[in-house]
């Protein structure tokens, strides 16, 4: 029995507050077992399908593979699932800092990264300006030896 595979994009709708993502997927006809959702090592959200149906002639396998990245304050560990009548519902909690202290945080981390990219830029022009008095050097003590001691005629 040949099989066709047949890919397809699954509607999804998202809904993005200060507390939590939520992402609704459309899945009519699947089943809660032919669903697979994780959150991989990139930080993609990641939800695939396959279901099987025979027909005569051949076996139809119905596929949907989704890859969303997710917030970087979003908490994976407390990510939540549920499939029911055909929709997928996933909720995904941040975590909350005080708008006091993320101003706060916010502030000095736009200091720490403006002195540390203050402090590698100059640290790069002293090294390019070592390497280029090194050339330099080094191009004038080979000129002198060749001056001096090559006797090249014209």
């Amino acid at each position: 029995m040949e099989t066709i595979y047949e890919d397809f994009e699954p509607l999804c709708k998202w809904k993005r507050e200060q507390q939590s993502d939520a992402l609704e997927v459309h899945l009519p006809g699947f089943k809660r077992q032919q669903l697979k959702v994780q959150i991989n090592h990139l930080g993609m959200l990641v939800i695939t399908g396959e279901r099987e149906t025979d027909e005569e002639k051949y076996r139809r396998i119905s596929r949907f593979r989704k890859e969303f990245p997710v917030a970087q304050d979003c908490q994976p560990s407390q990510t939540r699932a549920k499939f029911f009548n055909g929709i997928l519902n996933l909720v995904m909690p941040k975590q909350i800092i005080p708008a006091a202290s993320s101003l706060a945080v916010a502030t000095e981390n736009v200091k720490a990264s403006t002195a540390t990219s203050s402090l590698s830029l100059m640290n790069l022009n002293k090294r390019i300006c070592l390497e280029m008095m090194i050339l330099a050097i080094s191009l004038a003590i080979v000129g002198a030896y060749v001056n001096s001691y090559c006797h090249c005629s014209p």
